[in-house]
């Protein structure tokens, strides 16, 4: 499969599914949460989450992260992507304004909100695994 190609699969899963997993690592073991994913055109994710909350202070301690995204455990027959990225912690209010939704006036105040912040995840290496792939298409970022 071409490149694009592939990158467009892979943004279709995202866009399908926008809930992932993200991995992140506490005292040298993962720790799993679901997350609401947004994505711009060169794959970065952004999730959003509170400042003080658990993910940011592993994030802060190591920034490896891994994101699974997509699949459908009632048919198994839906394209899912593993991600192995780096996160970085963002208060940046452009970008907090930028990748604010109205979902997130369930947590926050609205973007300028202190205890909002962003999680960038820029992918090193993305998996797409198609349906009834036995193996995955491997997409290297840069």
């Amino acid at each position: 499969m071409e490149r694009e190609e592939l990158k467009n699969k892979i943004i279709e899963v995202i866009d399908q599914s926008k809930l992932g997993s993200v991995a992140t690592i506490k005292d040298d073991k993962p720790w799993v949460r679901y997350m609401a994913i947004q994505h711009d055109e060169d794959l970065t994710l952004y999730t959003a989450t509170f400042a003080g909350s658990r993910k940011v202070e592993q994030i802060n301690k190591n920034n490896h992260v891994h994101v699974t995204i997509g699949g459908d455990s009632q048919n198994m027959q839906t394209a899912f992507v593993n991600i192995q990225a780096n996160a970085q912690v963002l208060t940046d209010q452009e970008e907090k304004k930028k990748y604010w939704s109205e979902m997130l006036k369930n947590y926050f105040s609205g973007p300028e909100d202190p205890n909002y912040v962003l999680i960038k995840i820029v992918p090193e290496i993305v998996e797409y695994t198609a349906p009834g792939a036995h193996l995955p298409e491997v997409y290297k970022v840069n």
